[in-house]
């Protein structure tokens, strides 16, 4: 009976050896917190202990799983273990150092202008960088030798911005904290990026502490990859960007206009270092090798059958690191790399078994690659056409052997490549929704046109002439694909007028929808000619309604979400029938917008793809500066800004903007508004004590949102409105600072719940302790973004007390690891469940 069972695990799949092994890497990553290391060894041995009680049959199976994800979870626990330990320590956040650093990326330039009349415009750097030395005051215990930073230069003149090149090696004043990022349902998780990217720490130069000294030029691959860029834009100056993008995974000189253009056409995909790019570089120089072997099997009389191969791996390496070996790249390098040995020895390795190995392989390199949509998009793809063209290979076989015609033969193979892209489209159909929110009907014909015109006149050309670098034939080569990328940008130009264009949807209503639109989607992916493949359109459309955005359930609810945007404020305000905005988020000096990188993205994925009212409370950069991104990415509805600011607006964004003035009541759907302050219209709209001061009202619910006004404000309301009945949530005046939230505030407002909206551990100190203190005496329930990321509290129409998420409470383990125990000041509650 042992031989019998022994026989049989004999014939275990190595497939499903693979994909328990990548289940248990992906299971510890997605624990909400790290356990001890002993503690997964004891529950793999409790479950191989439990395996005795199995038959034989299937007991040494199952062993063999429970080992591969063992050594799986293994591997994750301890790569995310030192990528946790392997962080600037909290007690050095903010901390300044001068630091001998070498330039590991190219210097991605941005120009942002402040304010909405200013003309002067700021240039910033960002860049990577290695630590070469010790830091400068020496910190005991703090080894920082060989870790990679994340630094930015703002306000960089001229001269040094010359010098300041890949590979180049500087002494710089730095200030240094640890990584961490916004929050929010959506959102672009950027500490999950650094930590995935092995980022040290992030921080800026100070050259007001100490003048930066450059040491040297640059040197070996990194200095090549500048060298390339200044090639590319001095050959092409108005393609040379996006010819950067395409060869060295520069994206940072892409206008928004082409962004723009290649989001709504489905086509955002060819700029980013993919398996697209990969592949087709791998496919050109699989040609060219098979080229040159024949050539020397005419000489010979012997083709080297692994010539093509060779080519082909060796490019797709070359292009990988001149791509500077992004996650993406190097994710695309290794399925590359498999599926081109898997068909250099196809008839030992199966399709399914390279996909499998290809998961685990990047899984091993990457332990936190799930995380990534890019993951999700490269891996469902290939899927979706392994599963769709499985048995293709025969039928064309046997079409062989009864000697079709090569007119039916090129039929066929441009049958086979409208197949593919039809289940690619279909495949990326529910991944789109849940990572972008929409979708491009245009792209499933644009990328028909555009894929291969990339792969055979754009990128083979850019490669020509970037092995011939220099040289008369290098420049033409370039000067050729900078022109062929010319007229594929405007064929997609023309391709987003006449076609239908970006669509948002929102997000699915719950996991039983999204699986049963999951198997649907399964089914129509299914070969050609099997039973059943279209009964995935009935399933389908069904649970693709509540996709819809303007599907709603109709419950009666208020929602409030106060999102996590550092130091600075956004609040949205929705009931199912209305959209509101209070504030826009800040502007940094390098040109981020939480506009566009926030509130946008969040509003999408919530199904809300445009804003009936924007109250932008003041002129202040922190609340205000999100607004041009804002209006870039979504329509707006009607403006609403104190004084002379309203018309600012008007003229930034060509929409009617009027003024919040005390005493004057509206409505908005279900919502009511009571403007409370300020008192006049002639006011410039920039100062604190200008700020919109508005009560929204909804079925006995009150929420008071008081942008950055003063005491003396303060005051002077608790003197006018005297009666005033207490509110349900007040967002704190000023993000907490000492300069607000006084006694009579709290006296006349008395809040039940009160939100701080403040940059994790800003020099500005928000919220200032004797602030804490006195919301604290007063009985309020206190939130703070900086811990607990974007809250969204929801009112039912039948209770007072409200339901609230964090969204800090996701189930990210390098989100419970910021746990500080030197922190000063008070500490909030970690109640309310996950978003």
């Amino acid at each position: 009976m042992e031989s019998t069972a022994a026989s049989r695990t004999a014939h275990l799949s190595p497939s499903a050896m693979l994909w328990a092994y990548a289940a248990g890497v992906m299971a510890i990553g997605s624990l909400p917190s790290l356990p001890a290391g002993i503690l997964p060894a004891l529950v793999a041995v409790a479950l191989l202990a439990a395996t005795r009680l199995l038959p034989a049959r299937t007991r040494r199976p199952i062993q063999l799983l429970l080992l591969a994800a063992l050594a799986g979870g293994s591997w994750a626990l301890w790569h995310n273990h030192e990528a946790l330990d392997n962080r600037l320590p909290l007690s050095h956040h903010g901390t300044d150092f001068l630091l001998e650093v070498q330039i590991e990326s190219l210097p991605e330039m941005r120009r942002s202008e402040f304010g909405f009349d200013e003309a002067a415009a700021n240039t910033s750097l960002r860049f990577t960088a290695r630590v070469l030395g010790a830091p400068q005051p020496l910190a005991p215990g703090l080894e920082l030798r060989g870790q990679r930073l994340d630094l930015t230069w703002y306000r960089i003149d001229d001269r040094l911005q010359g010098q300041l090149r890949a590979g180049s090696r500087w002494m710089l004043p730095v200030r240094l904290k640890r990584p961490r990022g916004s929050v929010n349902p959506h959102g672009f998780d950027y500490e999950g990026w650094l930590l995935q990217r092995g980022i040290y720490a992030t921080g800026y130069v100070r050259p007001q502490d100490r003048e930066p000294q450059w040491l040297a030029s640059g040197t070996g691959l990194a200095a090549l990859r500048h060298e390339l860029r200044d090639r590319l834009l001095a050959l092409a100056p108005e393609r040379g960007p996006v010819l950067s993008a395409l060869l060295l995974g520069d994206r940072g000189g892409i206008s928004a206009d082409e962004r723009r253009l290649l989001r709504e056409t489905g086509t955002a995909h060819l700029l980013a270092i993919s398996g697209l790019h990969v592949g087709l570089v791998a496919g050109f120089f699989l040609f060219l090798g098979s080229v040159f072997g024949r050539v020397i099997g005419l000489y010979t009389g012997a083709t080297p059958g692994a010539l093509a191969v060779i080519f082909a791996l060796a490019a797709a390496l070359v292009y990988t690191l001149l791509a500077g070996a992004p996650l993406s790249a190097r994710r695309a390098l290794v399925m590359t790399w498999i599926m081109l040995l898997a068909w250099q020895w196809r008839r030992r390795i199966s399709a399914g078994f390279a996909f499998s190995l290809s998961l685990a392989l990047v899984l091993t390199l990457q332990p936190l690659a799930f995380f990534g949509a890019g993951f999700w998009l490269s891996f469902v793809a290939v899927g979706a056409l392994l599963l769709g063209f499985t048995g293709r290979a025969r039928a064309l076989s046997r079409k062989g052997e009864s000697g079709p015609g090569a007119a039916l033969a090129l039929l066929d193979h441009c049958r086979g490549l409208l197949r593919a892209q039809w289940l690619v489209a279909i495949a990326l159909f529910l991944p789109s929704l849940l990572f972008f929110s929409g979708f491009s009907p245009a792209g499933l014909l644009l990328n028909l046109v555009a894929i291969p015109w990339l792969g055979i006149l754009v990128l083979p050309a850019l490669l020509l002439g970037t092995l011939m670098v220099g040289t008369l034939p290098g420049s033409w080569f370039i000067g050729f694909s900078a022109w062929q990328l010319d007229l594929l940008i405007g064929f997609l130009a023309a391709g987003r007028d006449a076609l239908p264009a970006w669509q948002t949807l929102g997000p699915p209503l719950g996991w039983v929808s999204l699986l049963v639109a999951t198997v649907a989607i399964g089914l129509l992916l299914l070969p050609a000619g099997l039973p059943g493949r279209r009964l995935g359109w009935l399933f389908l459309l069904p649970p693709l309604l509540p996709f819809l955005p303007q599907a709603d359930s109709g419950e009666a609810s208020l929602r409030v979400a106060v999102l996590d945007v550092g130091q600075g404020l956004a609040v949205v305000v929705r009931t199912p029938q209305q959209r509101l905005l209070y504030d826009t988020g800040p502007l940094s000096a390098s040109g981020w917008s939480a506009g566009s990188q926030i509130i946008a993205p969040y509003l999408l994925g919530e199904g809300m793809p445009a804003l009936d009212a924007v109250v932008v409370s003041h002129g202040d950069r922190d609340h205000a500066g999100g607004f041009a991104g804002l209006a870039e990415s979504l329509p707006l509805g009607h403006l609403v800004a104190p004084g002379r600011l309203a018309q600012r607006l008007r003229d930034q964004s060509g929409r009617d903007a009027g003024h919040c003035l005390a005493g004057e009541e509206e409505a908005l759907g279900d919502l009511r508004l009571r403007w409370v302050w300020p008192e006049t219209e002639d006011i410039s709209g920039e100062e604190n004590d200008h700020s919109c001061v508005v009560l929204v009202q909804w079925r006995g619910v009150r929420i008071l949102l008081a942008g950055d006004i003063s005491s003396g404000v303060e005051r002077q309301l608790s003197q006018k409105l005297p009666d005033f009945a207490p509110v349900d949530l007040l967002i704190a005046p000023h993000h907490g600072s000492r300069t607000s939230s006084s006694r009579a505030l709290l006296d006349w407002a008395k809040p039940r719940h009160v939100v701080f909206s403040a940059g994790y551990r800003h020099h500005f100190g928000h919220p200032h302790p004797d602030v804490v203190g006195r919301y604290e005496a007063s009985g309020a329930e206190l939130f703070n973004t900086a811990e607990s990321g974007a809250l969204e509290f929801t009112w039912q129409q039948d209770g007072r007390s409200p339901q609230v998420k964090r969204a800090r409470s996701a189930p990210r383990f390098w989100y419970a690891d910021h746990t500080d125990e030197t922190d000063a000041g008070w500490r909030l509650s970690h109640r309310g469940q996950l978003w």
